[in-house]
């Protein structure tokens, strides 16, 4: 019975670390773009997708305004303004230390 459990939990290990190296491997394959880039990207995607920036608005549940001053300012821009337009565009928001 204990050599059953034994091998159970050493398979369980196993799948943790094949999981961890996965996580790793993929995290290693994403493209990643400070905030300050966020216009290129968002441009890249209207011009990708055949949108215009007001068609990603009204995707993202943002005005044309709050778009326009996100692009220019994305820094300033709240949190939700930026995840709404990364779930339109595709990106996931990562939050990290500033490198100087």
């Amino acid at each position: 019975m204990n050599n059953n459990i034994d091998a159970a939990v050493d398979m369980l290990k196993k799948a943790q670390d094949m999981l961890k190296d996965a996580s790793v491997d993929m995290n290693k394959s994403k493209s990643l773009f400070k905030l300050a880039e966020l216009g290129i990207y968002v441009e890249r995607f209207c011009a990708d997708n055949f949108l215009q920036k007001r068609d990603l608005c009204l995707l993202a549940g943002i005005s044309s305004t709050t778009l326009t001053n996100t692009l220019k300012n994305p820094e300033k821009a709240s949190m939700s303004t930026v995840l709404s337009i990364g779930e339109i565009v595709g990106f996931e928001l990562l939050i990290g230390r500033k490198n100087d």
